[in-house]
């Protein structure tokens, strides 16, 4: 069977989040644990750095990923959730399992993956963790999916373990506090391994984070790198920016632009200087090739991501929460070229006004659409939702009808709100050429 095929076969017997919701989380481990034993235990076969966040893990992850690669290390890389195929959350330096590797895998589990009940994220986490061993990696760069203690990804005992800024998202399975939400997170902490936290918005979270690796007694590594985002550079169709360290004075030219990867990379550096101290050899000269190249090495979408054309501009950016579209506004004003044209849509179980809130308005177009998943919000409903914030504009059914009405209308347009919606987007540019 083809990876299409396999791909629905999951998709009509498991239950997925992105479709799904709650039905399709376990809290509990066992699920995972049994199917990890049947396996034969794949991660124990190499080093693991495991990463939760709310915001910045999926940089974060890329950014380790692509400087380790650059540094001549084999590197594994799981991500989630994908945006076209599901091989997209299993690469190897950068490239996703061969369709052979694939059918004979599923093809030899497939009455297991029934049998145990298994939901689809599950499956995945064990395909990767699996094919990083038989692909004999050096070492893999783990993101968690949501949460931290309960995700699939926690049977793993990480050589590190890194949590990015902490906020409010998924409060109806996490909690409604940032407590209930950093203790979800703080749950990948193991006993005695370090772990590295990035600057926090909340005091309280990392509070939290701080009590778990005292009772843990996991070394607590935080990111004190101070980065500022500064100039823009134009290389062929897209744009790079360059981030400054306030107390070296090095420059790191990066091709994820937005301002919030300051804190990012702040904390990328923690965790190379810990690798570093570790014995692992990476050089300035690989630090700053993978920092510089994430989207060959990692291949990360819609982070701060510019698509330059013949006659538009595109960015865009998977920010679905107050604090990232909040991100999102300070990349926007700082852009180096004005974005006209706003083409928006989240799911529907978001806190679409905050996020909107925290985005500021819009006084150029308004393109409000979704991308086909049952999660999403209809157009119209986002519309209503919008239009007493400030944003005006248009309900469209499909993202590449927004699209395609974006660019008779505007120049320069920011795509943003879903990973989704950015993912349906990127597939629909050659409307633009």
């Amino acid at each position: 069977m083809t990876i299409e095929s396999w791909e629905a076969w999951l998709y009509a017997r498991l239950q997925t989040y992105e479709r799904g919701q709650r039905k399709a989380l376990h809290p509990t481990l066992d699920f995972i644990r049994r199917w990890d034993m049947l396996l034969g235990h794949p991660h124990q076969k190499y080093p693991i750095i495991h990463i939760a966040g709310t915001n910045g893990k999926g940089s974060t992850s890329a950014y380790l990923a692509a400087i380790l690669q650059a540094a001549g290390y084999r590197v594994g890389l799981h991500t989630s959730p994908h945006l076209w195929r599901f091989t997209e959350r299993m690469r190897v330096n950068g490239q996703e399992p061969p369709a052979e590797w694939v059918d004979a895998f599923l093809s030899r589990w497939k009455g297991t993956i029934e049998q145990l009940r298994l939901s689809f994220f599950e499956v995945t986490v064990g395909m990767s963790l699996a094919y990083f061993a038989e692909a004999e990696v050096d070492i893999a760069i783990v993101e968690v999916g949501l949460g931290g203690l309960w995700d699939a990804t926690n049977i793993v005992s990480p050589l590190i373990a890194v949590i990015t800024p902490i906020s409010w998202d998924h409060v109806e399975i996490l909690g409604p506090t940032i407590e209930d939400i950093a203790r979800q997170k703080g749950g990948i902490i193991k006993s005695g391994r370090p772990v590295i936290v990035s600057s926090q918005d909340y005091p309280e979270a990392f509070q939290v984070i701080a009590q778990i690796a005292e009772q843990q007694n996991a070394p607590l590594i935080q990111a004190e790198y101070h980065l500022t985002a500064g100039e823009w550079v134009r290389q062929e169709h897209t744009y790079h920016r360059i981030f400054t360290d306030k107390q070296s004075g090095k420059n790191y030219l990066s091709d994820l632009t937005g301002d919030y990867q300051s804190v990012n990379l702040a904390t990328v550096l923690t965790a190379v200087e810990q690798l570093r101290r570790m014995g692992w050899r990476i050089t300035e000269e690989g630090l700053r090739e993978g920092i510089a190249s994430v989207s060959k090495f990692g291949l990360l979408y819609g982070r701060g991501q510019w698509l330059l054309q013949n006659k538009h501009t595109l960015l865009l950016d998977v920010a679905h929460n107050p604090q990232g579209l909040a991100a999102v506004r300070r990349l926007v004003e700082s852009a180096p070229v004005p974005m006209e044209g706003l083409i928006i849509g989240f799911s529907q179980d978001k806190d679409i006004p905050r996020a909107l809130e925290a985005l500021g308005g819009w006084t150029g177009p308004v393109f409000f659409t979704a991308a086909p998943n049952p999660r999403a919000c209809s157009p119209d409903r986002l519309r209503q939702i919008a239009e007493p914030l400030g944003y005006k504009g248009k309900a469209f059914a499909r993202p590449e009808e927004a699209l395609k009405a974006a660019s008779v209308a505007c120049q320069n347009i920011l795509v943003t709100g879903s990973i989704f919606l950015v993912a349906d987007v990127l597939a629909a540019t050659h409307a633009l050429s």
